[in-house]
């Protein structure tokens, strides 16, 4: 009988070990499954923020600074989960919580430094993003329609970046811009349109960069602004075609 409890034993945590193994790589093919359809989700949620919100609240739905904050903070975690490095995760992890200590303490005492901290823990955010969102794009495997749409969240997410640096910037020298409305929520919303002007040289000039720091951001993301779409989104737009014909050549079309 006592040769037979270490057996017994042995045998429940050989069996303990193998339902541990076969979970984990069960999670590990869902995770897979996941992961590119996620960069479709993640740009309809940027596509939400960025351009619907602004036209529900001239509609006349309140929608308070706040919430902008909180729902670009729920953006920044369903983006880690696309990273496979931890010190993507990391970094990820630390700036939430910088953003998010920066939104209390601005709420209670509004300051320069709690405007550095969340505008530090946004840009922190950000860069997190387009680095996860980065590996999952340009990774290895075949280029799909998930991945195309993915890089478009990485342009997109060039011009939160210079979003976040110019709202920092337009409230520690009110004079940086001309033709900014002084709500918080309205001035998001003013820089975010200027950005992506700027972004793809549209620009029409009703705000326009008076301080050399903002004309140099300005001068900044014109160059990303051509130089993606240009370089990177044209080469992944063309994998994912040269693909698709040599699928149609094998099936003869």
């Amino acid at each position: 009988m006592s040769d037979t409890k270490p057996i017994t034993s042995k045998l429940g945590i050989g069996v303990a070990a193998a339902n541990h193994h076969v979970g984990v790589k069960r999670l590990r093919i869902a995770y897979k499954k996941l992961r590119e359809p996620l960069l479709t989700v993640l740009l309809a949620f940027q596509i939400f923020i960025l351009f619907v919100m602004p036209c529900l609240r001239a509609m006349g739905f309140h929608i308070s600074h706040n919430i902008v904050y909180w729902f670009l903070l729920i953006f920044a975690a369903l983006a880690t989960l696309l990273s496979r490095s931890r010190k993507a995760m990391v970094m990820m992890i630390i700036s939430i919580i910088l953003s998010i200590a920066g939104i209390i303490w601005h709420n209670e005492q509004p300051d320069f430094l709690t405007d550095a901290i969340s505008g530090t823990g946004q840009v922190l955010t950000q860069i997190s993003l387009l680095w996860a969102v980065s590996s999952a794009v340009f990774g290895p495997g075949r280029t799909t329609y998930h991945r195309v749409l993915g890089a478009v969240v990485m342009y997109l997410g060039i011009g939160m970046i210079f979003t976040s640096l110019d709202i920092f910037l337009a409230r520690t020298i009110p004079d940086a811009f001309t033709g900014l409305p002084a709500d918080s929520a309205a001035l998001r919303e003013a820089l975010t349109y200027f950005n992506f002007s700027a972004l793809t040289t549209s620009g029409f000039g009703d705000i326009v960069p008076m301080h050399p720091i903002a004309r140099s951001l300005a001068n900044i993301e014109s160059i990303c602004g051509q130089l993606f779409p240009a370089t990177l989104l044209a080469r992944l737009v063309g994998f994912h075609g040269a693909k698709d014909s040599k699928k149609r050549e094998g099936i003869g079309l």
